[in-house]
């Protein structure tokens, strides 16, 4: 680890969480209903993270917001294939209104990168 973290200036976290909602979808779309049923606890176990962009164009106050609106299909898409990768099973007629009751959304504006090494992505 570094002496000092550094400060990323054009990141934000988005970590996404399940709601009620979305957890009720699971239950319901499982193609084996005899497995046991997923809880919101369950479902919130190890939630998604968004490393997102972020510039001066953003609300001071709710950077990476703005991001999320533009592209808040393809986060729920993921969501969505984190649980039932067969498209078939999702919802019909995705909203963004349906992703906001469906997605809590915590946004993180200070993010420290405390490594020495540069960032390494993986398909």
């Amino acid at each position: 680890m570094q002496q000092e973290p550094l400060y990323v200036a054009n990141r934000v976290v988005a970590i996404v969480l399940p709601s009620t909602p979305f957890v009720e979808w699971i239950n319901a779309a499982d193609p084996f209903p005899a497995n046991t049923k997923i809880t919101l606890d369950d479902a919130r176990d190890e939630p998604s993270a968004f490393l997102i962009p972020t510039d001066s164009s953003d609300d001071p106050d709710q950077p990476g917001k703005r991001w999320i609106q533009r592209n808040w299909k393809a986060i729920f898409e993921h969501m969505l294939g984190d649980w039932y990768i067969d498209p078939d099973l999702w919802p019909r007629n995705r909203t963004i209104r349906m992703f906001r009751e469906w997605c809590e959304i915590r946004l993180h504006p200070t993010v420290l990168d405390c490594a020495v090494t540069p960032l390494e992505y993986d398909d």
